[in-house]
Order: structure tokens, then sequence, then C-alpha cells
């Protein structure tokens, strides 16, 4: 009995070391593959922080979400040999997240300005917007920025409207909601007298009813996909990626899925020097 459990001793201690020169031998080939999955990162999934939901842009339930942004950064994603992660964070936080290395992107119909640049770099735009004035279907109409005087107006924290709103300093009230959704329920309860909100969001808001655009606000707009200042690399790999994507038509056929019309010539042209 003895006998016969040494030698099984022996045999599976013969297997271990095989297994072990045989995985030795394989590192090699493991760091190789790794390494051949794209730029920046290996193919390791690249982690992007997005405030979900905000329609058309993102939307859904984790892991499954939708929208231009999802879709076209995980297109982006694929052409520098990577899978697009997505992490649910609050729009009022999501820069400081970034910072801190919660994720490597966002992605999150983000607006290039002066003084987010200051933190943050941004990549060519993908997408040109305006502000929108939404009021409740068939409620008094309000033509332009003044016409906010002496209400209740309703905004999404951390959001270029939220930021048009105050500087025009004539709403009786500024409510800012944590997601632009908030806002357009506040507004359909009566708590607001309207929403300036992304005219993209409102026009997504009118399709599910109760709402309409009241008026458009020309503020010349353009979103980015946003990475830590001196992320070089990973800045030059997107751009790239969006420069082919817009080369081979998969750019215009995710924009048209999402916007029911084609993108315009200089939005197919624009770039962006981060400043």
């Amino acid at each position: 009995m003895r006998k016969t459990r040494l030698t099984a001793f022996f045999a599976v201690l013969l297997l271990a070391l095989a297994s072990l020169v045989v995985a030795g031998c394989g590192g090699g080939d493991d760091e190789t593959t790794a390494g051949g999955g794209g730029g920046g990162g290996g193919g390791e999934p690249l982690t992007v922080g997005s405030d979900i939901p905000y329609p058309p842009f993102e939307m859904g339930k984790a892991p499954n979400y939708e929208g231009y942004d999802v879709e076209l950064m995980e297109a982006v994603a694929e052409k520098i040999g990577r899978k697009a992660e997505f992490q649910d964070t609050s729009f009022d936080t999501i820069f400081r997240d970034l910072a801190q290395g919660r994720f490597e992107a966002v992605a999150s119909a983000t607006t290039i300005t002066d003084e987010r640049e200051e933190t943050v770099d941004f990549t060519n735009p993908y997408y040109f917007s305006e502000q929108a004035i939404l009021v409740k279907e068939g409620g008094e109409k309000i033509e332009d920025a003044e016409g906010l005087s002496g209400l209740t107006v309703g905004v999404q924290q951390g959001t270029t409207g939220e930021e048009f709103v105050e500087e025009q300093d004539n709403a009786d009230e500024v409510r800012a909601y944590p997601q632009g959704p908030d806002a357009v329920n506040a507004l359909n309860s009566g708590v607001l007298d309207a929403v300036v909100i992304d005219i993209p969001v409102a026009e997504n808001a009118v399709e599910a009813g109760g709402v309409e655009v009241s008026a458009a606000i020309p503020t010349e707009e353009a979103y980015g996909f946003v990475v830590p200042q001196g992320e070089e690399e990973l800045l030059d790999e997107m751009n790239k990626a969006l420069e082919e994507l817009k080369d081979d038509g998969t750019f215009t056929q995710i924009y048209e899925k999402w916007f029911k019309r084609a993108p315009t010539k200089a939005l197919l042209n624009a770039t962006h020097e981060p400043s």
C-alpha cells in the first residue's frame, strides 16, 4: 500500500513539474499575443466613464448600454484594438473621477470648452450641438433666452446648459438636476416652467411625449471624447480612429442611425487642437 502511494506521489510530482516547464515555455507567446491587440493598452479593455441615461447619446442598463456615444466609442475602441467598457457616473463629478483614474476616457456628450481644457484634453469633435428650451406641450411659448425671465428653469448639473442659464441671470430660479431626464420629468409634472438642455436630448424627450421644443439657442457647441491631460498616445489613437471611421463610412452610419440625418461636411472635417 505504501509503495503504491509513493509511486503515485512521484507521478503527480513529475506531472506538476512538466506543467511548469510548459507554462514557462509559453510565457513569451502570451506576451506577444497581448501586445498585438492594438495601440495604447495591448488589447486591454478601454474603461469609459459616461453619465447614463442621457438619450440619445447614452441609455440602457448595465452592461447593455446603447446610444450614439456608446456605439461610436465602441467603434473607436475596436479600431485601436481594445474593447470599450462603460462605467455609469455622475456628470457633475465625471472629470474628477477621470483624473483619479476611475476610467481612462469619457464619452458623455461633453462640450469642448476652454475651462474644461484646463484639466482634460479633448479629441476632435464628433458632434455639433446647441441648446434648446423645452416647455410642456401646448404651454406658453418661450421664443429666446430673454423669455426665461421670471421663470423656474431646470437644467442638468455641470452642463453647458446650466452655465448658459446662469450667465443669462434672468430666471427667477435655476434648479439643477443630477440627470437630464430628471429635469424633463420635473417639467412634465409642473414643477418647472422650462428646461434648457442639449437640443438632441430635447428632441428625444419630445418623441417620448408631453413636452415640446419652444426655441433653439445657437451656442456653437462641439462634443469631444475626453482623456486626462498628458495622455497624448491615447488621444492620438482615438483621433486616428475617428478619422478612419469617418473615411470608411462607419461614422456616418452610426450618426444616421441615431439622428435620422447625415452628418454635415463640417463635422466630418472637424479637428481640434488641445489648448
